[in-house]
């Protein structure tokens, strides 16, 4: 059992009040968000202050959730410039509690927009994307904490999980173009995994995790559910394949978050040539994962909002010599 096969807590927004009430002395409204694999709630006291009540999955492991309170505290001590939730305390003093099997968080709100509703975001905007998520690097790279050794499934090298759930794509066409893609991993990536660094990365940096504040500049990100010690390269590869689904020719703004990034966090050579492979697999992950999800929870539709233009992306990819796309 995991995360990705429990459905998720059944809290319903009254309950939540009575959680924000009884532990941490607040009277707030409360609006549900939408999340895949957990429940997240929006809260707003009388005096207009925000928050985010977040109730883990009953399959999650304390050690994650322990590992995302001491990232955010990190990050937000190691530069003061990147704005990132701010774990509450409770009236007993804990970052963490315990309902009905769940863990229980809550979180300061970041205000702001998101990338993804910025239409046609200009170059600069993106250059400033890839920076930040340089930025986030940086500060991950100093971030000292036992890694969890746990195989998760958003962790690009976890190809197997790719091979285990392949079947529960019904189309053999489009099990095939994954089986490319998993066969290009083993011979563009496999070969040089020596040269890939690897560190803790956020492993979700996309375009409807990172914010814009008013004046148009990138202010801060959320959600760190899917963080994971694994290849530092990864994590601009998620937020180019989450960026580009739509693009058919998406080189324009991959250029521009990898210079942003580069600017703040120079990768190596090898690094710079992984990026589209890993990309792909990211796609291959967003695919094969909706397919085997939405047969366990069908009602869920946030599970297969990505699914139709990530297809679109690896099809569009399948034919391409990928040795010759330069991308910085």
């Amino acid at each position: 059992m995991s995360v990705i096969s429990v459905p998720p807590s059944r809290f319903s927004p009254s309950e939540a009040q009575q959680i924000a009430k009884t532990l941490y002395g607040f009277e707030v409204s409360v609006k549900v968000l939408d999340s895949e694999r957990d429940q997240n709630f929006y809260l707003k006291r009388e005096d207009g202050k925000e928050f985010v009540l977040k109730i883990s999955n009953p399959a999650e492991d304390v050690e994650l959730i322990n590992l995302q309170v001491a990232s955010l505290k990190h990050i937000a001590n190691f530069d003061s410039s990147m704005q990132v939730p701010r774990t509450i305390k409770t009236l007993e003093g804990k970052f963490i509690s315990q309902n009905n099997g769940c863990f229980i968080r809550l979180q300061s709100f970041l205000a702001g927009r998101f990338i993804k509703d910025v239409e046609n975001p200009e170059p600069f905007l993106l250059e400033e994307f890839g920076a930040f998520l340089g930025k986030l690097d940086v500060a991950f790279r100093e971030f000292s904490y036992p890694d969890l050794k746990r195989k998760w499934i958003w962790d690009v090298r976890n190809i197997d999980f790719l091979k285990n759930h392949l079947d529960y794509i019904e189309s053999e066409s489009d099990k095939a173009v994954v089986s490319h893609f998993i066969a290009n991993y083993h011979l563009k990536i496999v070969p040089n995994e020596k040269y890939l660094r690897t560190q803790y990365i956020h492993n979700d940096g996309n375009d409807h995790n990172v914010l814009i504040k008013d004046n148009g500049h990138i202010s801060g990100v959320i959600d760190f559910g899917d963080m994971a010690y694994t290849f530092l390269a990864s994590e601009l590869a998620v937020a180019i394949t989450y960026l580009i689904l739509e693009e058919a020719e998406p080189e324009t703004k991959i250029k521009s978050v990898v210079q942003g990034f580069q600017s703040v966090y120079p990768l190596r050579d090898e690094e710079i040539d992984s990026l589209i492979h890993l990309a792909l697999i990211r796609a291959c992950f967003t695919v094969v994962t909706a397919n085997y999800r939405k047969k366990l929870f069908p009602e869920n539709k946030y599970i297969s909002v990505t699914e139709p233009y990530a297809w679109k992306f690896l099809k569009n990819f399948a034919d391409k010599v990928l040795s010759n796309f330069k991308i910085y």
